[in-house]
């Protein structure tokens, strides 16, 4: 049975969606992330996910201008929002001093 490359892009955002969800719950139980970093750690990933299954289908159709447009219009706001992620579930919450008379 030979593979075509459409198949070889499931199978490969297959893997790379579950190693995704997986180091994304791995690091959750470690920091324990807020809701604004959870969003943006989703929304980030998922994106990430988009832009590589649109490059790579767009490569397979022969159109290497849509699949670099499309690296930029997804690939980098899903960085950015993948490391915002990070910064807000590595921030820490601010203590509240009690003040003294």
């Amino acid at each position: 049975m030979i593979f075509t490359g459409i198949e070889i892009l499931f199978f490969m955002l297959g893997v790379l969606s579950t190693l995704g969800i997986y180091t994304i719950i791995h690091y959750n139980k470690k920091i324990k992330f807020n809701a604004a970093a959870w969003v943006s750690i989703c929304l980030g990933f998922f994106l990430l996910i988009f832009a590589i299954a649109w490059s790579f289908s767009s490569i397979l159709e022969g159109e290497p201008r849509a699949s670099s447009m499309g690296m930029v219009v997804f690939g980098m706001p899903s960085i950015i929002l993948l490391v915002l992620g990070r910064r807000l579930a590595l921030k820490k919450p601010k203590t509240k001093v009690p003040k003294t008379n």
